[in-house]
């Protein structure tokens, strides 16, 4: 596994752990990706029957900052993982983490969804998308690309939404108040716990389902009502300001997914509520 000391990477690791999987892999990931020797013999020594890649830049802030090194590690390095496996462990499966950036248009989006590489993170990633169906045509490497929602829970960077507003709640303190400036606090995202979503990889190795498959709630919470959950589980009168710059750099307002497809091949449906993702986020975060 590539990427397992990530937010999503730890919690995908955790999982196949847990069922008696076991799980290989260095911690530093985007170095290998970058390295295609050293990743080749790395899949040469491990004989994997199965890679997940975690790893990779997964900021559209950084992205957006340096744009040739989110290209070089999520697609660039995407091609020398796929290159290495054709060399060294053809028969392994593949599971690749790609993103809901990369759609356009109006949701609720499936699969078959138009897309648009409007930023540099999603171009990368439409890119890695794009890389990986080569190598599932035209060498037969069993190929999962999961297009991920908004993840949240325990681990997450502090800079996600959610961190952020319960960090400000949990600062003022019960009884207090809290404000926290958004871009725009109608902007409405498919939240799923971590958790849920690694139990999808596992499910997804399972049964050996490949193809693209969305990996969301199939509901969208906007940040306003987000800040208020947060805000009643605090006790704390949590309040957004936006600051007039208007819709996300995606240009989507909403967005939702289906995730029918997935739920067919593996069997796998969200079972942890927005609620409770928010509970364990903010014990977690508490001094």
């Amino acid at each position: 596994m590539l990427g397992a000391s990530g937010f999503f990477g730890s919690r995908i690791a955790a999982e196949l752990a847990a069922a008696g999987i076991e799980v290989l892999g260095p911690e530093r990931s985007e170095s290998e990706l970058l390295d295609p020797a050293g990743l080749s013999e790395l899949i040469a020594a491990a004989a994997p029957a199965a890679v997940v890649n975690a790893a990779g830049m997964t900021s559209p802030a950084s992205a957006r900052a340096n744009p040739s090194a989110c290209f070089a590690v999520n697609a660039g390095g995407a091609l020398n993982l796929l290159e290495a496996l054709r060399q060294r462990a053809p028969g392994a499966q593949l599971v690749s983490l790609s993103s809901a950036a990369v759609y356009a248009g109006s949701a609720p989006f499936d699969e078959s969804s138009a897309t648009a590489a409007t930023t540099p993170y999603a171009a990368s990633k439409l890119a890695m998308e794009t890389i990986c169906g080569q190598y599932r045509r035209g060498y037969g490497i069993p190929v999962t690309v999961l297009r991920c929602f908004n993840l949240i829970g325990p681990g997450e960077p502090s800079t996600q939404a959610s961190s952020e507003f319960v960090r400000a709640a949990l600062a003022a303190g019960t009884g207090g108040r809290a404000e926290v400036e958004v871009g725009e606090p109608a902007t409405a995202r498919d939240f799923t716990d971590v958790r849920d979503a690694a139990r999808a990889v596992r499910r997804v190795l399972e049964e050996g389902a490949t193809g693209t498959l969305n990996l969301c709630s199939g509901k969208a919470t906007s940040l306003a009502e987000l800040a208020a959950l947060t805000g009643e589980l605090t006790g704390v009168d949590l309040t957004l300001r936006g600051s007039g710059t208007g819709r996300p750099a995606s240009g989507l307002l909403s967005i939702r997914g289906d995730f029918s497809k997935l739920r067919e091949l593996t069997g796998w449906r969200p079972g942890i509520t927005l609620e409770h993702s928010l509970t364990d986020l903010i014990e977690s975060l508490r001094p």
